[in-house]
């Protein structure tokens, strides 16, 4: 049974694991930088953006592990867990092979790709990163796996505790060591050696503390067929995320140069990050709108749960995002210098229209809940292939400004798509939604806004400065919210823990 200490440990270690991916990334970008130079590391991006495409050749096995472990962990049946994680770690020999395979294709043939804009000493170092980080998307593969077990289990303190223990450990060896090498390759090797310590763990635990020893007795075809659509389904919108976070770099990296590959990351990195920001929140809630649906709950009070997640959602973003478009510039200038004016352009590009399908991405979860996955797939893969269209075209004609307007169109034919779909089946009122998620709390947003664009008139150019501008924010956003975004039950909810203990 699932116990409410561990349940918390994991959730904690979930959000001090986004906590340091922030820190993280913030860091080690411009520490990077300062050693390997802007060249070195546009191919090293580049390279990256390729292999990491190359990570949903897992098929989103680990996924199907949680799914499976956890249904023969509620059964108490151990033989046939470790029969299905037999099953599974031999479709993982078979996609590692695979990806073996494709890695190698790729080395030969990235002078075909990037001889155009690569010179050859960049191509050299190129190759020498792809040899590593194919290596390094197959040690992942087995990782995921293992914490899939774990997961499925429900060792989410062990699942989260690896995830955190492996970005702090990378870090502190980059710390350490890239100093001394000054080499990009570096960065992948320890990369390697962390996931191989990582999978050394997981492994001992899972035998020794869960008892899962995968051992393939029988292919077991009603299994096999019953896990199949869920995993080709998970593959597919794998396929879809994976490519559209990559598509950029990789297209303006043979289009253009790996100059503008640097320029562009550090708005895809501040892209991501604020992605995170809203899944935190939607996976708390996730939970809750599963049991409204197995309730039999009617379309209004479904969308009700849907529009009071958004609201939390909406604030924590709308926060970041206000913060951001007061204090972008300064921040990228603080934390780069000079050269990456453009950066806070590209990254209000990419960011105001995620806002709006992550302010409601509680709604997929009704999906789940009702096996309605197959058109938010068809809706990735149309989506995707919009982002590459408009990006290839777009960048020939306006550099990096094509790759984010692709982002952009790729992102707002999603949000139709998806609201047309909950409108139809889910009779949703998608105007309704988006107004009282945010009627409220944008308001709340423009004021602190322009207040802390006023101070920031008298007070910049510094990181103190920076800070309080931040402090202004957030304490003006705060009272907002307080005197006018949220009513009694919001309150209750946001300070329950400390009203309790008075």
């Amino acid at each position: 049974m699932k116990s409410k200490s561990e349940i918390k440990a994991g959730i904690m270690l979930s959000y001090a694991l986004m906590l340091f991916n922030v820190i993280y990334g913030l860091i080690s970008t411009p520490f990077i930088l300062s050693y390997v130079g802007e060249s070195s590391y546009g191919v090293y991006k580049t390279v990256v953006s390729i292999s990491s495409s190359m990570a949903i050749m897992d098929f989103g096995l680990g996924t199907t592990l949680t799914r499976y472990m956890a249904k023969y962990n509620a059964e108490n049946n151990l033989k046939k867990a470790n029969n299905f994680a037999g099953m599974v770690f031999g479709q993982y020999a078979v996609l590692a092979c695979l990806v073996a395979l494709v890695g190698t294709v790729l080395f030969f043939s990235l002078n075909k790709i990037y001889g155009a804009t690569f010179s050859e000493t960049q191509l050299i170092l190129a190759r020498k990163l792809l040899v590593f980080l194919v290596l390094s998307v197959i040690l992942r593969m087995l990782e995921n796996l293992l914490i899939g077990i774990a997961s499925g289990f429900e060792k989410f303190t062990v699942a989260n505790g690896v995830r955190f223990s492996t970005v702090f450990t990378k870090f502190l060896l980059i710390l350490v060591f890239l100093p001394i090498t000054e080499d990009t390759v570096t960065i992948v090797i320890l990369d390697n050696v962390v996931a191989l310590l990582a999978i050394a763990f997981l492994g001992f635990y899972i035998t020794k503390t869960i008892g899962i020893k995968p051992k393939f007795r029988s292919w077991d075809l009603s299994v096999f067929k019953e896990s199949f659509l869920y995993t080709v389904l998970m593959f597919i919108q794998s396929i879809t995320v994976q490519f559209n976070g990559n598509v950029d770099n990789v297209l303006i990296g043979a289009q253009i140069g790996v100059e503008s590959v640097t320029v562009y990351s550090m708005s895809l990195l501040v892209f991501t990050m604020y992605e995170g920001l809203s899944s935190s929140i939607s996976n708390i809630m996730l939970p809750n709108m599963a049991k409204r649906v197995a309730a039999g709950q009617t379309s209004e009070q479904l969308q009700s749960g849907v529009e009071k997640a958004g609201k939390f959602q909406f604030m924590l973003l709308a926060a970041a995002i206000g913060g951001f478009v007061v204090l972008g510039k300064d921040f990228f200038w603080l934390w780069l210098g000079d050269g990456f004016e453009n950066c806070y352009y590209l990254t209000l590009i990419l960011i105001i229209p995620i806002t709006f399908p992550m302010i409601q991405n509680v709604s997929l979860s009704i999906l789940r809940a009702q096996n309605k996955m197959t058109y938010r797939t068809i809706t990735l893969g149309v989506s995707c292939l919009i982002n590459v269209v408009i990006t290839y075209f777009g960048i020939k004609l306006y550099g990096v400004w094509g790759a984010a307007v692709g982002t952009a169109a790729s992102t707002i034919s999603n949000l139709v798509f998806m609201n047309i779909y909950y409108h139809k089946k889910l009779n949703f009122k998608i105007f309704r939604m988006f107004y009282r998620i945010m009627y409220k709390v944008l308001p709340c947003a423009v004021i602190s806004i322009l207040i802390t664009y006023a101070v920031h008139c008298f007070i910049n150019s510094s990181w103190i400065a920076f800070m309080i501008n931040i402090v202004v924010f957030v304490g003006v956003y705060g009272i907002a919210l307080m005197i006018w975004a949220l009513n009694a039950d919001e309150k209750r909810f946001i300070f329950g823990h400390f009203l309790n203990r008075r």
